[in-house]
């Protein structure tokens, strides 16, 4: 699967190859998408916690956390299409396992934890991979566009994914589901196999770098510390990882909660976040974003917290979660296509696997700290606080209501609450605010001379 520096006839390359690598990751990520959403209504029949529920995406996720510096180094010294094959293999040997287990009866829900870390540690490669696969295919001016595409095959691909699994759960059970997504895997990797990605030519920091695996991961963390820029809205985003654990992943389990396990009910508040997804990936696809990217960011920040989880936090009727979770989606993808675009602007292309899988690694930390935070906050303390006659009842219960569930909703607007914060924070740092300025673009004249 390994390219050369010269594209075969029969592969599409640019931008056109990109389209095509993109409508495959979409064909098997709806798949995905469907049986995530049947697993998870498994899980919380299984635990009936939020914590329970939230644990499998924490143990998912923390593998990935832990193994992406590494994995980024790795996508600099080896083949980047290979890179992303091992990714998209890695998620289909964990659902193989999971179809077996289900098929056979004996899936318990410590097996779905164990399958998330596995496909956790091969998804180490997945966003540091991608992310550098854009810099080499697209032209510089398409980068935010690029990453906005990036951003609609997820969301797109959940507008109809949780109803569609909702209405074959009626007929079909779990494991057939998961038989449908393996089968998409097999389209996801014919298209990767039939686009050029081509490899980055070497530039001299990265000749000066060259050595060991652990070498060049610290190289990378030098990288960083030397341009404050870099560490200033790493860490902010490691700070926005916080308010989105508080906001998202308590959205399922909120609604569970106050419907009484009303499927169809989650299954379109699930729908109305993926259309709000898709419609920031598509304004990002087709705009690119502000001149000064950075606006995109922090002012997206503020409007999540107030136009998205205000809303949807403290309501108990389905139009006001279809408006709330609309909100909170789309400032999501406007957010990541415009950071990942200065990043892929400002880093040369054969140093953005370690800096991409760094990045992940000290951002997105927070994420699973926060999920597990939230869930014990809702759980432990916001629940029985706000029930009838609790501590929180008369103070807070006329705003967020009094019944199960009230308390994952006060969870979700303090996770607004600190978007807020870290909107308002990107403007009054200055290595944040000013970064487009502050770091010097990439040149790509500067790699043919460096060759």
């Amino acid at each position: 699967m390994a390219d050369g520096k010269e594209a075969s006839p029969r592969r599409l390359k640019g931008m056109r190859g990109f389209v095509l690598l993109w409508a495959g990751q979409f064909v098997s990520i709806f798949a995905t998408r469907m049986t995530n959403f049947a697993i998870t209504l498994w899980a919380w029949d299984m635990t009936g916690t939020a914590t329970g529920l939230v644990l499998v995406g924490v143990i998912g996720f923390l593998p990935g956390v832990l193994l992406s510096p590494i994995a980024g180094t790795l996508i600099d010294r080896w083949n980047r299409k290979l890179m992303l094959a091992l990714s998209d293999a890695g998620a289909a040997i964990s659902t193989v396992i999971l179809l077996i287990l289900f098929y056979t009866g004996k899936a318990e829900i410590w097996h779905l934890y164990a399958t998330s870390a596995l496909a956790g540690a091969f998804g180490a490669f997945q966003y540091p991979a991608y992310s550098a696969v854009v810099t080499t295919m697209v032209p510089k001016e398409q980068y935010a566009r690029a990453n906005g595409m990036r951003a609609v095959v997820g969301s797109a691909s959940g507008i109809a994914a949780p109803m569609l699994a909702g209405a074959l759960l009626v007929v079909l059970d779990i494991h057939q589901i998961m038989l449908i997504d393996l089968a998409t895997f097999g389209v996801a990797m014919l298209t990767l196999f039939l686009v050029f990605i081509p490899q980055p030519e070497q530039s001299l920091e990265s000749q000066e770098a060259k050595g060991s695996i652990w070498k060049e991961t610290l190289h990378g963390i030098r990288y960083i510390l030397d341009r404050p820029s870099l560490t200033a809205i790493f860490l902010l985003f490691t700070a926005s990882n916080v308010h989105a654990a508080f906001g998202y992943p308590m959205m399922t389990p909120m609604i569970l909660a106050k419907t009484g396990d009303d499927s169809l009910i989650l299954g379109m508040t699930r729908s109305a976040s993926s259309v709000g997804f898709l419609v920031g990936g598509l304004i990002m696809s087709a705009w690119g974003g502000p001149k000064k990217r950075i606006h995109a960011v922090n002012l997206s920040f503020i409007l999540w917290g107030i136009l998205g989880t205000f809303i949807y936090g403290p309501a108990w009727s389905l139009p006001f979660w279809l408006v709330g979770s609309f909100m909170m989606a789309i400032f999501n993808p406007i957010i990541n296509s415009a950071y990942i675009a200065i990043l892929q602007e400002k880093v040369a292309p054969d140093l953005q696997g370690r800096i991409f899988g760094l990045e992940g690694a000290i951002s997105t930390i927070s994420f699973p700290l926060g999920q597990l935070l939230a869930g014990q906050l809702a759980d432990r303390v916001f629940e029985p606080a706000l029930v009838s006659g609790g501590k929180f009842a008369v103070l807070i219960g006329p705003f967020f209501g009094t019944e199960a569930g009230a308390g994952m909703g006060l969870v979700i607007v303090i996770g607004g609450v600190i978007a807020i914060i870290n909107g308002i924070a990107g403007y009054l740092i200055k290595p944040i605010r000013e970064i487009e300025s502050i770091l010097p673009s990439f040149k790509t004249d500067q790699l043919e001379e460096d060759a």
